[in-house]
């Protein structure tokens, strides 16, 4: 071993994720949102010193396929297993009202019927849910940066979800879903533009 500090981190980035695993599948946990959030920080820390994506391209397409395959993941259980979401309840239904679940979750919220927390993870949670895909699509595939192959990648993709939702009744297909997740993938996109740009031509003219 040419750095066993590396293979160390390395080794411990692979039971992180065993321990990840077990703690969102084992059935005896409720990971909240904000734990969620803690382990996927501690993970990608795990990750980039296991790796070092700064040291050279090679090291970081491997970093960002393995961080999009951990994202992956992270999104299937929160969209189709994680209990925390009632992702055990046989839930189904469908909406095809824009705005309607929307409307409602405000009304409740005004009402005092349903808490901040409720309406954050429900409509901000949607909204951020896809956005990564933002990041990884075009850092991976060069066909991405074109918005409207990305817009059509995003709107396929959350269809998909949220039709798959439906007929496993690990959700209900509801358009408000579509539009948010859609919205928030978009709107990172858009936001990253000018950066790609600029690496685009630091990469040609360097």
């Amino acid at each position: 071993m040419k750095n066993p500090v590396i293979w160390f981190f390395r080794i411990l980035c692979v039971a992180f994720i065993g321990v990840n695993i077990y703690l969102e599948h084992s059935g005896k946990f409720i990971i909240a949102p904000r734990i969620k959030v803690i382990l996927a920080l501690i993970f990608i820390v795990l990750l980039t010193i296991s790796i070092n994506p700064f040291s050279g391209s090679s090291s970081k397409k491997i970093w960002l396929w393995i961080l999009f395959l951990y994202y992956l993941w992270v999104l299937a259980n929160l969209l189709f297993f994680d209990v925390g979401f009632g992702r055990d309840a046989a839930l189904g239904g469908i909406n095809l009202k824009p705005f309607y679940t929307i409307r409602n979750y405000l009304t409740a919220y005004r009402l005092g019927n349903i808490t901040k927390e409720l309406v954050v993870i429900n409509i901000i949670g949607n909204l951020a849910a896809f956005a990564p895909m933002a990041i990884f699509l075009p850092a991976l595939f060069r066909v991405e940066n074109n918005l409207l192959v990305f817009f059509l990648t995003i709107f396929l993709m959350v269809s998909t979800v949220e039709g798959v939702q439906y007929f496993t009744q690990t959700g209900s297909c509801d358009v408000d879903d579509l539009i948010l997740n859609v919205i928030g993938a978009m709107a990172l996109w858009i936001v990253l533009l000018p950066w790609r740009i600029i690496m685009k031509y630091r990469g040609r003219w360097q």
